[in-house]
């Protein structure tokens, strides 16, 4: 592997261990809270990672009413 790869390995597993770290973060201590039902969720991780990231927040779905909207996350209390 010439220097380049290494390189892109390196910040490869560095945007990785961010974002981890930030997935850690959110799951301790924020969750979403749907506009449409008032609903108080922390998703999947699946859903965390595949949903699109949109300012602050992500366009993700509520589990429970099924509407997908824009959502910031909000302190737990």
């Amino acid at each position: 592997m010439d220097n380049v790869g290494k390189i892109m390995m390196i910040i490869a597993v560095i945007a990785v261990i961010g974002a981890a770290i930030r997935y850690v973060y959110f799951y301790k201590k924020e969750h979403f809270e749907c506009p449409h039902c008032g609903n108080k969720f922390k998703p999947k991780v699946l859903n965390m990672i595949f949903s699109v990231n949109a300012v602050e927040g992500k366009i993700i779905t509520c589990p429970k009413c099924g509407e997908k909207e824009y959502m910031e996350p909000k302190k737990d209390k």
